[in-house]
């Protein structure tokens, strides 16, 4: 059974728009699964990655790049924003933000854009 984590914004350092969200769910086992959308190129790739349980971590990929790890805590995940670590090879390492982004409740319209 697969618990939602959210739907979240990928943003760095000042930038206040994204095009980049992550779509994020977990089951029993840790084993975490979405998706990862990018609005520059209009696509959607696949997120693979799983919980450690004892330190609490998530970490996930995007579609076949192994080479950049995405990781932030399991709690900060149910916050409205954290922030989250990337991970691009062995030896760089940056700190992005993760906002929350919420879908209009049932019955109520999407806001005016």
């Amino acid at each position: 059974k697969w618990q939602p984590l959210g739907v979240f914004a990928l943003v760095f350092g000042d930038e206040t728009t994204s095009d980049n969200i992550f779509q994020l769910a977990i089951n029993k086992d840790g084993v975490v699964r979405g998706n990862y959308y990018n609005a520059l190129t209009d696509s959607t790739q696949p997120v693979f990655g799983s919980l450690d349980k004892p330190s609490q971590r998530v970490a996930w990929s995007v579609g076949e790049n192994k080479t950049k790890v995405f990781e932030a805590g399991l709690y900060n995940l149910t916050q409205e924003q954290t922030t989250v670590l990337v991970h691009t090879g062995k030896d760089k390492t940056d700190q992005y933000r993760l906002f929350r982004i919420e879908q209009p409740k049932e019955g109520q319209p999407e806001p005016a854009k």
